[in-house]
């Protein structure tokens, strides 16, 4: 099976005042070049999107979200939709510490579980926004959007699903206000 890398960035940023995430930089280097650089050994990697613009100057092939403001559900679903891989690595745009032997250690198990939705736990948190989503979920996230229910921790509860359970190292931490941003 291939697997490509999908960055979910179409959110609309409101808790950074409106800054897109994954144009924020650490260590002088956009967010969005460290989670290639953590993502590479995969297919092709993807930038889930609300809209083109701001988005062409990453480089990367834009996905463009089929419902716009029903957040990763739909992102994931898009891509899955979309793309012609038959899974998609899951990540949210504002994770500049992840780590390449994490996103391998995830591969590995998907590859013994193809059938299955592998998410990445870290100090008994579930980070269901970096993980392996197969097409053969479809059919979940078509409910869960005819339903509207567009919690992503649902896709777990509807989907066989394997947790992985990654040392707590910050790798996994998102950052979604000024203060995380300062923190980093």
């Amino acid at each position: 099976m291939k697997i490509a890398g999908y960055i979910l960035s179409g959110g609309k940023n409101s808790r950074m005042q409106g800054r897109k995430k994954l144009f924020l930089t650490f260590q002088k280097t956009p967010f969005y070049t460290h989670i290639i650089k953590a993502m590479s050994s995969l297919h092709a990697i993807y930038l889930s999107v609300d809209q083109i613009a701001p988005y062409e100057e990453t480089g990367l092939p834009l996905i463009k979200d089929i419902y716009p403001e029903i957040g990763p559900v739909g992102g994931i679903y898009t891509g899955l939709i979309k793309c012609e891989e038959d899974a998609l690595f899951v990540t949210a745009c504002d994770m500049p510490l992840i780590k390449k032997e994490h996103v391998e250690t995830l591969i590995e198990i998907f590859e013994k579980n193809e059938d299955c939705v592998v998410i990445a736990q870290s100090g008994g948190r579930l980070h269901p926004l970096f993980g392996i989503y197969p097409k053969s979920i479809l059919p979940v996230l078509t409910s869960m959007i005819e339903e509207e229910n567009y919690r992503v921790r649902d896709v777990a509860k509807r989907t066989k699903t394997i947790v992985v359970t990654l040392p707590e190292d910050g790798s996994l931490k998102n950052i979604n206000t000024p203060k995380e941003y300062e923190d980093v």
